[in-house]
């Protein structure tokens, strides 16, 4: 009888963690809206990739990555520099306004200055960018608008940097890494954003099931770190460079939010017409002053036309 028991109450305390776990975070998913046909950013002569988006007064700020369209989606690797655009509403349309990082001979980003992801963090400015595969480095300014100032070394070993700052001031920066080819979840930390970053987990992939990842975006809710990925080999959600969803309580220990993939290659618009893309990448979620996702970027490329970016509104999201 003892046994039985005791058999019993271990069955229930296992159920009532899993359930406790699967309703920890639930899918952005639902809470898309169609995307505003006349929004995002849009530049006729160039490609445009790598959202990254930031309130400033009453200015909304884009940080993207282009380059000119005659050399295709792969010019990224040699022409890519790094621009900011700006609109008055987060849904655009956004506005060329300047080049802020190009690539510099001799130091650690002379082959290209790609991926921005733009966050402040005290009274700076941090513009985290990447050069060549497996480099992360970033750019200071007192203001949006600059002047900026590099770093002159690279400040992580990997890729596509989500960096999320605390509010105690130190870094948190999700990102992936080309091991034997196979692109790992890594996380790096650090006490503040010009200080020694700390590999986490020994660099084992973050990710559950060896699942492989592009493009992470993060945000803080519900205690907890959620991120949005390019879903590489559509190991988790079975498209192939769909959305996958997943969350963190300790940052590194990631459970899938769902199987169901977050977006796909074809957007539909507030006009009822949709789109299907070649490609669809380099999610971005914008958080808005309450901590709530508001919006939701993806570069696109068309069957025809040079990449651009789309934004869909994100209406009562919240993390649960």
């Amino acid at each position: 009888m003892l046994v039985i028991r005791s058999c019993t109450t271990l069955l229930l305390a296992a159920c009532i963690t899993f359930c406790s776990q699967a309703q920890v975070s639930t899918s952005i998913k639902s809470a898309l809206q169609p995307a505003v046909k006349n929004g995002g950013f849009h530049m006729d002569s160039f490609i445009l990739w790598c959202p990254s988006v930031i309130k400033v007064g009453d200015t909304y700020h884009m940080f993207a990555s282009r380059w000119p369209k005659q050399y295709g989606l792969e010019g990224w690797t040699k022409y890519s520099e790094i621009v900011r655009a700006t609109s008055k509403n987060f849904l655009g349309p956004y506005t060329f306004q300047e080049v802020v990082i190009q690539k510099r001979e001799g130091y650690w980003d002379n082959d290209r200055a790609h991926n921005p992801k733009i966050v402040k963090a005290g009274d700076k400015y941090v513009l985290y960018y990447i050069s060549s595969a497996n480099e992360t480095g970033y750019a200071t300014a007192p203001s949006i608008t600059g002047p900026w100032t590099r770093i002159d070394k690279i400040a992580m070993p990997f890729s596509n940097p989500a960096p999320l700052i605390r509010k105690d001031g130190s870094v948190y920066v999700f990102g992936r890494k080309s091991v034997n080819n196979i692109r790992v979840a890594q996380a790096y930390e650090a006490p503040a954003y010009n200080g020694n970053y700390t590999l986490l987990n020994n660099g084992d992939n973050l990710l559950p099931d060896s699942c492989q990842l592009e493009d992470p975006t993060i945000w803080w809710a519900n205690n907890q770190y959620n991120v949005i990925v390019s879903d590489f080999q559509g190991l988790a959600t079975g498209t192939k460079k769909g959305g996958a969803q997943y969350y963190s309580k300790d940052g590194v220990h990631y459970i899938l939010v769902s199987k169901e993939p977050v977006y796909t290659t074809t957007l539909t618009y507030d006009d009822n017409t949709s789109e299907k893309f070649r490609r669809r990448e380099r999610p971005f979620a914008y958080v808005n002053e309450k901590g709530e996702v508001a919006a939701f970027f993806t570069a696109c490329l068309p069957e025809n036309g040079p990449a651009r970016i789309e934004v869909q509104p994100v209406k009562n999201y919240s993390v649960k």
